[in-house]
């Protein structure tokens, strides 16, 4: 297919997705924690990591696809002394079954939230980036992320393609949102 959106609502048709994704719904269990919505334009799914103060937050652009990560905690020293205005550093996910896949895009992030922030982008060197991102987390049931050289968060992503199903069910409904507003 030629569109990239397209391709990526049949691959979400194929796999037989639930219902739309609600805003804010918030799931725990043990070793399992996650909370999804929409965001600036973004569908969200945001895991507690396994050390119990770190978010790891995918998103999925509405329009666009490009896949996305934020590492993020209240206060977190990771960001002090940093440049936040770098944007070329990769953000790298490795999955328990050895796939891995690393952002194009990616810095720091300062504010009430700190932590780091990647983008699957794909414009220049690889423009089929954001869709091979997605489909590594397609299989994932738990990641470990990897930040400027360092491990900086592990976590549980539930159920095999949990994640991803999330976000491909959360862009499907809410592109329909958009092209029919009065549904």
């Amino acid at each position: 297919m030629e569109n990239p959106g397209k391709a990526m609502i049949a691959a979400a048709l194929l796999v037989g997705l639930a219902g739309p994704a609600v805003a804010q719904n918030r799931t725990t269990i043990p070793d399992f924690s996650y909370s999804e919505g929409v965001k600036r334009g973004d569908c969200k799914i945001a895991f507690r990591s396994r050390d119990d103060k770190t978010m790891v937050d995918f998103g999925l652009g509405i329009m666009d696809s490009i896949f996305s990560v934020e590492v993020l905690r209240n206060r977190w020293d990771i960001v002090d002394d940093k440049d936040t205005n770098i944007t070329d550093i990769p953000l790298t996910l490795t999955f328990q079954n050895g796939q891995t896949t690393s952002s194009e895009f990616g810095g720091y992030k300062n504010g009430f939230y700190q932590g780091v922030w990647a983008m699957w982008h794909g414009k220049d060197s690889d423009p089929a980036q954001s869709q091979r991102g997605l489909e590594r987390l397609m299989e994932a049931s738990s990641a470990t992320v990897s930040f400027d050289n360092k491990i900086i968060a592990e976590v549980n992503l539930g159920p095999s393609g949990f994640a991803a199903n999330k976000l491909l069910d959360c862009a499907i409904a809410e592109r329909k949102k958009r092209e029919n507003p009065s549904n």
